[in-house]
């Protein structure tokens, strides 16, 4: 059977056999769907030439042939639906009223009305011929002109011969159940009629195997939609029956009347599916440029992921029949589709001479080579962001056949396409002249972002407990961290460190660090001193160099009110009682239970727990709060970190966190050398 068809396509085209694969399957398609319906339009037309009661034609012609272009007329008056595949196809499925009319006249004069939509949609067909159609759109055109005068008349056809075999009468007269049962038994006998024949000839070009597999996924959800579009669209022939009933020869007034009103009511769904579909198209334009300028902005930023991108994105902004986004530096970002011969190189040329927005509509003289365009064409130049010198174009060309009156102006959508690809290609060249001229700021900034993402963007706000924390680094990387971890059965691991070392390093020693700790703290959800002692031995296995960190790393649980901790060589965290106890020595010290990580796989930690009454306030803080000098080389020290926090005791954590920063930022002196300054507070409300 496809030798066959390829047989006779050869004929039609002589050069199918140069064409690419989706298209040469595509007109095969067509093809196979002509020799489909061919058949039935020859049983229909035979069937209905034999049904036809010539005597009724001589005595009714006038009624007949205003019933003719009442039908043409809604028949114009059409509602669809649309939507874009990826491949840039329009799937177009349309109705109208016109059923409704035809309906009413098949039950009036029976068979012989059936000649209104088989000479309807020969009239439509002719006197809406586009303009310059491509060979595709001819023999589509012919394939569904035949499926509508075969299974179309077919169906009609078939659902008079219900009604009869039924013991339905023509004219219809009565809505009285009695006589109106078969008209209604047989209009909802043939509802599914179209949306069958469809299906089937759908099936047939995958059996055949003319289906590429590009598309073959999507031919489910087309004919889904297809279904159910026909099956709804159809319902308004139920009217048909009350507008037969209604129909007085002698008076026909009242039918006037209400087809009068079916064809508003097919005007406004018209306008209504018009405004639908450019609202549809807009809104998804919209949506789509505002995804994409925000994946180039997180994208990376020498725009290598930009072809990808525009991948992922444009096919779903417009339907297209080609498109190319090319540079004038021989690049192209983007060919849709990819089977297509890609754009005459006469066009480049004519393009960089040209740099302006363009637009061509069917049958308009094409610049680059004098012939006719076939197709919509929207051309739109990429300008830099600086100089507006000519980056590269845009080529649109859209293959738009039943719908042109839907078509909303691409040029603005276009534009902002072509800027966002100027902001990447000129955001790429700013990056290329920074790691040219700045690679060790990048370095920095980078190991600042490496951090920053690791800290928490917000504290978990624990019942019965206030929490503040701040890490503020002395130039642009930072050594220090901090965490907060959420951990089963409401519990919660607080962790301070203090890599030993500086710079790059030092912020990406952190990393690896804080991600090691936090891994482990959800496998030992109570045991600090196996999570310590986990990742040092994994620290240790991944590093090779002299860095070693020191960590207070604590599991609070609010309820209980108890804190198991270990110390791994931090500065020991200071525990404050709300009012001076007589007993014992506060503010109570924790100290070092083990050494610092990174140092001796072998090392082992301690862990000790406590219980923290009401009031009472935990300061952890790394040596940039104690090390800060003043202008006399004075260090703040312990002594004034203790009296800070206890005139504040009755202050929030974060009251009691902000006047120790201040305090420590009072204090230094601008030109003294400087140390990260971390903090967590806990206190106990």
């Amino acid at each position: 059977m496809v030798q066959f068809l390829a047989a006779i396509g050869r004929n039609l085209w002589p050069d199918l056999d140069q064409l690419t694969d989706p298209d040469r399957l595509a007109l095969l398609r067509e093809l196979l769907g002509v020799l489909f319906g061919l058949p039935f339009v020859l049983l229909a037309a035979g069937w209905l030439w034999m049904s036809t009661n010539w005597l009724l034609v001589q005595q009714q012609w006038p009624i007949l042939l205003l019933l003719l272009f009442l039908s043409f007329i809604a028949g114009r008056i059409t509602f669809f639906q649309i939507s874009i595949s990826r491949s840039g196809k329009y799937d177009y499925n349309g109705s109208s009223l016109e059923i409704v009319i035809v309906f009413s006249a098949m039950f009036i004069f029976g068979p012989t009305a059936v000649w209104i939509p088989f000479i309807g949609r020969l009239i439509n067909f002719a006197v809406s011929q586009p303009k310059f159609p491509s060979r595709f759109h001819r023999i589509n055109r012919a394939r569904n002109l035949l499926f509508n005068l075969g299974a179309g008349i077919l169906g009609l056809l078939l659902a008079l011969l219900i009604y009869q075999r039924l013991g339905g009468q023509y004219p219809l007269s009565s809505l009285e159940p009695s006589q109106s049962w078969p008209a209604f038994a047989a209009v909802l006998l043939w509802l599914p009629w179209e949306s069958f024949f469809f299906l089937s000839y759908l099936y047939l070009p995958k059996f055949l195997k003319l289906v590429p597999p590009s598309i073959a996924g999507a031919e489910g959800k087309i004919s889904k939609r297809m279904f159910l579009f026909f099956l709804v669209a159809n319902t308004p022939a139920f009217f048909g029956i009350l507008a037969a009933v209604i129909f007085n020869p002698r008076s026909i007034i009242a039918y006037l009347f209400l087809i009068g009103g079916i064809l508003l009511a097919s005007l406004l769904a018209r306008r209504l599916s018009q405004q639908a579909v450019m609202s549809q198209e807009y809104s998804r334009e919209v949506t789509l440029l505002e995804q994409l300028g925000r994946a180039i902005i997180a994208a990376p930023a020498d725009a290598s992921t930009l072809p990808d991108l525009l991948e992922q994105y444009v096919p779903r902004m417009f339907g297209y029949h080609q498109m190319e986004i090319r540079l004038y530096d021989n690049r192209t970002l983007l060919k849709l589709p990819r089977h297509r011969t890609p754009i005459d190189q006469r066009f480049w040329d004519w393009a960089q001479d040209n740099p302006q927005s363009h637009y061509l509509g069917p049958g308009e003289t094409v610049p680059w080579t004098g012939a006719r365009a076939r197709h919509l064409v929207y051309i739109t130049p990429i300008l830099s962001s600086e100089g507006a010198d000519p980056l590269g174009i845009i080529y649109l060309a859209f293959d738009r056949l039943y719908f042109e009156d839907t078509i909303i102006d691409m040029q603005p959508a276009l534009q902002v396409l072509a800027a966002q690809i100027a902001t990447a290609l000129q955001r790429a060249k700013v990056h290329l002249q920074n790691i040219k001229h700045q690679k060790t700021v990048q370095e920095l900034a980078f190991a600042w972002q490496i951090q920053a993402s690791f800290l928490p963007r917000n504290l978990p706000q624990i019942e019965g407990w206030g929490l503040s924390a701040a890490l503020k680094p002395c130039k642009e990387t930072s050594g220090d961290f901090y965490d907060v971890i959420p951990l089963p059965n409401g519990q919660y691991g607080l962790l301070i460190a203090d890599v030993a070392d500086k710079g790059m390093g030092a912020a990406l020693y952190m990393a690896l660090s804080r991600t090691l700790i936090r891994t482990f703290a959800f496998e030992h959800p109570t045991r600090p001193d196996l999570v310590l002692q986990a990742a040092n031995q994994r620290i240790l296995s991944d590093t090779q160099n002299e860095m070693f960190v020191t960590v207070f790393f604590a599991v609070l649980e609010p309820e209980q009110a108890t804190l198991t901790y270990a110390n791994a060589g931090h500065n020991p965290a200071y525990l404050f009682k709300a009012v001076e106890a007589n007993e014992g020595k506060w503010p109570l010290e924790l100290h070092n239970t083990g050494m610092p990580l990174g140092i001796l796989p072998e090392a082992q930690w301690q862990t000790r727990s406590l219980t923290l009454a009401p009031g009472e306030v935990l300061v952890l803080y790394t040596d940039g709060v104690t090390d800060a000098q003043d202008h006399q080389g004075r260090f703040f020290g312990e002594e004034r970190l203790v009296t800070v926090v206890q005139g504040k005791l009755t202050c929030s954590a974060a009251g009691i966190e902000q006047a120790l920063e201040s305090a420590v930022e009072n204090f230094s002196a601008k030109n003294a050398p400087c140390d990260d300054v971390t903090l967590v507070i806990l206190k106990r409300d």
